[in-house]
């Protein structure tokens, strides 16, 4: 059940589709969130299948298909208005609306999933992550990257619902992932952590 907290989140987005594209934060912010996130996929790895959860307009699954030009292309968002900008933007990858708890994929299907900046949106993060360890090949790999708010500030934050570094890998370690890097970046606002299914 789609708690009502979470659906105002989704409306925020909804109402946002149209110009997020556009916004000024994506040069400023997400393309470094991007970069990150790829430059932390293992070194040799050559996916078939590419995952990216909360994927919005789809800009960095565009990112990963000038690295990967014959990997296939997945978003998954919730708001309905992201996945139609995502459609009209990155016509080769296919989108699904749908929440990361209940991801509409089969089993062991993909060999890379990405998260940037979705993760403290998620209802069920623990839950979540059991999902994408399910759709995970076996020795797949997942990215997380997300906002971490220093010395008490998530209290007061509209997105403030913050976990550890220690809670992510124990959660991590719950969904049957083992941790090969977690680290801070960008002055220590932001959290990677990066996981691998075992065989």
């Amino acid at each position: 059940m789609v708690t009502q907290p979470e659906t105002e989140d989704i409306q925020s987005f909804e109402r946002r589709s149209g110009t997020y594209e556009d916004s000024f934060l994506q040069g400023l912010f997400f393309d470094r969130i991007h970069r990150i996130a790829l430059k932390l996929v293992p070194v040799g790895l050559q996916p078939e299948s590419i995952l990216d959860i909360g994927c919005g307009t789809g800009r960095l699954l565009r990112k990963a298909a000038t690295r990967w030009p014959t990997a296939r292309l997945t978003g998954v968002d919730p708001a309905e208005g992201m996945v139609r900008e995502a459609r009209r933007l990155t016509p080769q990858a296919v989108f699904h609306v749908s929440m990361v708890e209940s991801l509409p994929l089969p089993d062991s299907s993909t060999d890379l999933v990405f998260s940037t900046t979705s993760f403290h949106h998620w209802q069920d993060q623990l839950q979540g992550i059991k999902q994408i360890t399910r759709v995970l090949r076996p020795e797949g790999v997942f990215v997380l990257v997300d906002i971490v708010m220093p010395f008490g500030l998530g209290r007061i934050h509209p997105h403030g619902r913050q976990t550890s570094p220690a809670t992510v890998r124990g959660m991590f370690a719950q969904a049957g992932l083992d941790v090969q890097t977690q680290r801070r970046a960008m002055s220590r606002f932001i959290l990677v952590t990066v996981g691998r299914r075992a065989k």
